[in-house]
């Protein structure tokens, strides 16, 4: 899917963060797989899947529900968290391709642009910092700075206040279910950018655009909103 289902005023651009414009979902899912062992269970990298897009507090609430009420998951948390510092410490933090060139386009369009990230305000903060584009964006909103997590509309509801915009013509950028339900019930336009999940057959007929890559994502919004 490449075309616009109908043609809106593009007046922001709203993005995630991991799995978007980092590749650090994996990163995520590697730590996982490392920590589980340390703390006496088995490998839990494939939880991922199933947690793309929640916030902490969601995070928690499907760990102690998928393994049962027990679930260390502070000392997890903590575990992982230690393992994935030192994984970008050693590898660095992995820009996705396209993203300082899209970044650079929407300025030059004086396009607005936010963060929507069930990520924590200090994750977030570090890793837009480390990767040069902390300036692009007009605000950052985080998991710790709403009430309920993605897929609730309510960060991207949030977003679009602070941007001072319509929902309906703002671009959401996504890669997971979680995102793109929430862009979708917000009413802005939701684009998904695959990572892990490169299909989504139930969301995607309701998807303004299902775009390879945020190379392809400059291109296209140069091309319908020249």
């Amino acid at each position: 899917m490449d075309t616009v289902q109908k043609k809106r005023p593009l007046a922001a651009v709203i993005f995630d963060m991991d799995g978007l414009m980092f590749d650090t979902e994996r990163i995520v899912k590697r730590s996982w797989d490392e920590a589980a062992p340390l703390l006496g269970m088995e490998p839990l990298g494939h939880h991922i899947y199933h947690t793309l897009g929640m916030n902490l507090a969601r995070r928690r609430q499907y760990f102690k529900e998928a393994c049962g009420p027990d679930f260390p998951f502070e000392e997890f948390t903590e575990c992982y968290r230690g393992i994935s510092r030192e994984i970008l410490r050693r590898e660095g933090l992995p820009v996705k391709p396209g993203l300082y060139e899209l970044l650079d386009c929407l300025k030059e369009k004086k396009i607005p642009m936010a963060v929507a990230t069930s990520s924590s305000a200090r994750h977030a903060g570090e890793n837009l910092r480390e990767a040069g584009v902390e300036q692009y964006f007009s605000c950052m909103i985080t998991g710790d700075q709403v009430k309920r997590s993605k897929p609730d509309p309510e960060i991207y509801l949030l977003a679009c206040r602070k941007l001072g915009v319509p929902p309906e013509e703002a671009m959401a950028l996504e890669d997971s279910a979680n995102g793109l339900r929430a862009a979708l019930d917000a009413g802005v336009m939701a684009v998904m950018v695959p990572d892990l999940l490169t299909d989504l057959p139930e969301l995607e007929p309701y998807l303004t655009a299902k775009l390879p890559s945020l190379t392809a994502v400059r291109d296209y919004i140069k091309k319908m909103w020249p």
